[in-house]
């Protein structure tokens, strides 16, 4: 995909596979608003503001390198799409999910955004994630950044009860503090993915939805499937019939292999629109 990097703005020429639209809106991130001509998204602590104009998407940004990256501009769409028709994933899908990129994020924003995003809808996760960020992200040029592990893990559950974190709340305070404390995140990127879900599961709320969730859109694991109501509905409906998370997890890895984390995103997508 081509792009034009100038001061402060990218140009993606013509980008068949970048719509703004289902990139931001297909559960993978939470910190985006739309504005009059487009959205805005705040990640870490960068600010970008996308727009399609004419054919081509522009992003305004705070730093054209960070974004660049985490909008994982280099990757050849058109090549992942072909092998997942060879492995077996359906025209409509793949067609319908076309133009989402899967986003490379900071592992402890991911972390803590899953953590939340349990048994909760994305409206309540936006406005939790927001509260946050306002209260105790550091303030930069017009918005907030997302909290730092020291920030989160100096209140305790009762704050977070009351942002409306419920019973996620001392998830959040346990799970700051040992980050904080020397959880080495960073650490799991030299591990095997069923390593590194292992560890991130011994962390207060990270179960193996959430786990997973953290691996592809913080770590860029891609061989990783993360299970959901949704994709228990998709597997039912076109794979086979099955309602233990676990085993449908492996069914899928084992279909889609080392592209699993593109597969879900394209079938996560597909099924909560049609049935929106």
């Amino acid at each position: 995909m081509d792009y034009i990097v100038e001061k402060g703005k990218i140009t993606v020429i013509n980008p068949r596979d970048f719509d703004i639209r289902k990139t931001l809106e297909c559960g993978q991130v939470f910190r985006y608003k739309k504005i009059d001509d487009g959205y805005e998204i705040i990640a870490k602590n960068q600010r970008a503001r996308l727009k399609n104009v004419k054919n081509n998407v522009e992003i305004a940004c705070t730093d054209e390198n960070f974004f660049v990256k985490y909008f994982d501009l280099c990757k050849n769409y058109d090549i992942i799409r072909l092998k997942l028709g060879d492995k077996g994933l359906f025209r409509a899908a793949i067609e319908f999910g076309q133009g989402i990129r899967i986003l490379q994020q900071d592992p402890f924003e991911t972390l803590i955004s899953f953590i939340i995003s349990a048994n909760n809808h994305i409206p309540r996760i936006k406005s939790i994630i927001e509260r946050l960020s306002t209260a105790l992200g550091d303030r930069c040029d017009g918005f907030n950044a997302f909290p730092t592990a020291k920030a989160l893990s100096e209140k305790d559950a009762d704050y977070y009860f009351k942002a409306g974190l419920g019973y996620r709340a001392p998830y959040i305070v346990e799970t700051a503090r040992a980050v904080k404390d020397g959880f080495d995140l960073d650490g799991l990127q030299t591990l095997s993915t069923d390593k590194a879900r292992k560890e991130l599961m011994t962390l207060k709320g990270v179960g193996p939805k959430v786990a997973d969730c953290i691996l592809l859109f913080g770590f860029g694991r891609e061989d990783v499937f993360p299970v959901d109501t949704w994709i228990k509905k998709v597997y039912n409906s076109y794979f086979g019939h099955e309602d233990n998370p676990a085993k449908i997890r492996k069914a899928l890895t084992d279909k889609f292999g080392d592209l699993s984390g593109y597969a879900q995103q394209y079938l996560f997508f597909y099924k909560r629109e049609l049935e929106k």
